[in-house]
């Protein structure tokens, strides 16, 4: 009896949560029952695509596919996966990210002969970043359009289904959560001081470190305010490490150099498997805007990390403030900052919470549960 085909389909192909998850469901053991394909749009640097072909699944790239808005580009890109869906005739196509949604919705719209099942996984609606009035209508207007093509869709945080029910995208009986989750007993870490000579870390200093990637959701330029507090204004033993790359490098490295910082604060660029850098950290930061239910967060928990964060997105339903992390509001650099002091006073009390995250993420948040829930549902 053959396979039944699923076509994973995703904007962009540099490796963030996004990514993460579809990868980890690709190529899970749940996936060995299923023929399973990848399309992924032509933007990003290639991780994806290459992780991909080393565990020979089968990787289209979509060369219309982009996450822009971009009239010509979408309707070729509708017309481009309406064709892959013909030719692979899937049982089930996976959606992720707000783009691909919307032109996989479309293309899967215009095939009348072939039925299959189409599942959105939302990693954070797009009409909840920091746009444009106008554009933020025109997203929430595609996803409600097109909520009536899917059969299922899948938040990964509770947050993202409630902003769903409220803003009536779809009936709220086919919106689901599923969580992410990690392997928390299986990564396999640097030790602190390997991790720090591979990143080139000053020995003396306190880290405070980040992996993301340079987007604007990623409030990244509050990370650096943060840092410009303790280190210059407050003149404390810090050094900041951020892992990562994007569009964004020109004008944070200008506000670096504004700052003033130095080797207050490097840029390491992307790293291959960037969790093993981990434990180079004695604190961990996410500054995000925006969020799903960040990957980020739930490996600096398995590294046993103290965790300073924003509370946006799905992180409050990681991240109890107080008892296994610490919340500061967005865009908050000086908010930040105190309370990442707070952790550098008091060393048993980071320790205490880095213990408290550590067990969560170990008993709530396996990728086990997130993979066997997923499957099921398909």
């Amino acid at each position: 009896m053959d396979k039944k085909r699923i076509l994973y389909v995703i904007t962009q192909s540099e490796m963030g949560g996004a990514q993460l998850y579809l990868y980890d469901l690709a190529t899970s053991s749940e996936a060995q029952n299923f023929d399973i394909t990848v399309a992924i749009g032509k933007e990003g640097d290639g991780t994806l695509n290459a992780k991909l072909a080393e565990k020979n699944i089968t990787v289209i790239e979509l060369k219309h596919l982009v996450r822009p808005i971009s009239p010509i580009q979408d309707i070729a890109g509708i017309f481009e996966l309406k064709k892959i869906i013909k030719e692979l005739q899937p049982d089930i196509i996976h959606l992720n990210s707000t783009k691909a949604s919307i032109i996989g919705s479309l293309a899967s719209l215009f095939i009348y002969v072939i039925r299959h099942k189409l599942v959105y996984t939302v990693h954070g609606w797009a009409f909840n970043e920091s746009l444009n009035p106008i554009k933020k209508k025109i997203y929430l207007l595609a996803e409600k359009l097109t909520a009536r093509t899917k059969d299922l869709i899948i938040c990964v945080s509770e947050f993202d289904r409630q902003a769903g029910i409220n803003k009536k995208v779809t009936k709220e009986d086919k919106l689901i959560t599923i969580t992410n989750g990690v392997e928390a007993n299986k990564t396999d870490f640097l030790s602190k001081e390997e991790a720090k000579k591979e990143l080139t870390i000053p020995k003396d200093r306190i880290i405070i470190g980040t992996i993301a990637n340079f987007y604007s959701t990623k409030g990244l330029e509050y990370f650096i305010g943060a840092l410009n507090t303790l280190a210059i204004k407050w003149r404390l033993p810090v050094t900041g490490v951020i892992i990562g790359d994007g569009k964004l490098k020109g004008k944070l490295k200008n506000l670096k150099n504004n700052y003033g910082l130095g080797d207050h604060l490097i840029f390491t660029g992307i790293k291959d498997n960037a969790v093993k850098y981990l434990k180079a950290y004695d604190i961990y930061v996410c500054s995000s805007v925006k969020e799903g239910f960040p990957y980020s967060i739930l490996e600096a928990m398995s590294a046993k990390l103290p965790i300073v964060s924003t509370d946006v997105g799905g992180i409050p339903e990681i991240i109890e403030n107080e008892k296994n992390g610490i919340l500061t509001g967005p865009k908050n650099s000086l908010g930040l900052a105190k309370n990442i002091k707070i952790l550098m006073d008091n060393k048993e009390y980071g320790d205490k919470l880095a213990t408290e995250a550590n067990q969560r993420v170990k008993e709530e948040f396996s990728k086990k549960q997130m993979i066997e829930k997923t499957y099921s549902n398909y």
